[in-house]
């Protein structure tokens, strides 16, 4: 099945990408800390905005996701190892479906949030330009703190969130499991990923999605 965390914080903060490894002890760069406390608390402050119309703050969340990660790069990891001979049709479809879907989760969740700060509380390097940022989510209608992890990876002197945990998930690797699993049961077809996402975009089911 293709399914989502349905507690309302783990969308928010939510960008699918690679999948976290264990780390040596080692303390990242204040960046990558910086990094994520201007952009979680971003993302955060977009979906309380309540000044904006719902659809304004569509555009600027997209615009948001847009900047922070590397969509491409995230649909080629949750295809694991169908990405690699994939059709370039199929695959550019592929992308573009699940950019949608995940942007649809994020936007079912406009409504759910109201004054959550993120405090980052140490990271770990992997190693150059590969971190681990540990944080945690406070506020708002939380009854208690939850505790949210980032990979953060640099490349070419840009920095991308690539993995979530919240909850003791590693989102991006769910994702995978869950994608690749529908592939495998109809042959090895992308094309039954891109149908799955389809029928809940078309739905405006973004809670969980069930394989078929």
């Amino acid at each position: 099945m293709i399914s989502m965390i349905k507690k309302p914080i783990a969308i928010a903060i939510m960008v699918l990408a690679l999948p976290f490894m264990m780390v040596p002890n080692a303390f990242a760069g204040p960046d990558d800390e910086a990094f994520v406390t201007q952009h979680a608390n971003e993302a955060l402050a977009i979906l309380a905005d309540k000044s904006l119309s719902s659809e304004a703050r569509r555009e600027r969340f997209r615009s948001f996701v847009d900047e922070v990660a590397s969509v491409p790069r995230i649909a080629r990891f949750v295809l694991g190892k169908y990405a690699r001979n994939a059709d370039p049709q199929a695959l550019k479809t592929f992308t573009q479906t699940f950019r949608a879907y995940a942007t649809g989760t994020y936007e079912a969740q406009l409504d759910n949030y109201s004054g959550q700060t993120i405090t980052v509380t140490g990271s770990q390097d992997r190693k150059p330009g590969d971190s681990i940022v540990t944080s945690v989510i406070t506020g708002g209608d939380l009854s208690e703190p939850v505790d949210v992890k980032w990979r953060i990876l640099t490349r070419h002197g840009r920095r991308y969130v690539f993995d979530v945990q919240v909850f003791g998930i590693w989102l991006a690797l769910q994702q995978r499991t869950e994608i690749t699993a529908i592939i495998a049961d109809h042959g090895g077809r992308i094309q039954a990923a891109i149908d799955a996402l389809q029928v809940r975009i078309d739905n405006r089911d973004f809670a969980t999605a069930e394989k078929k």
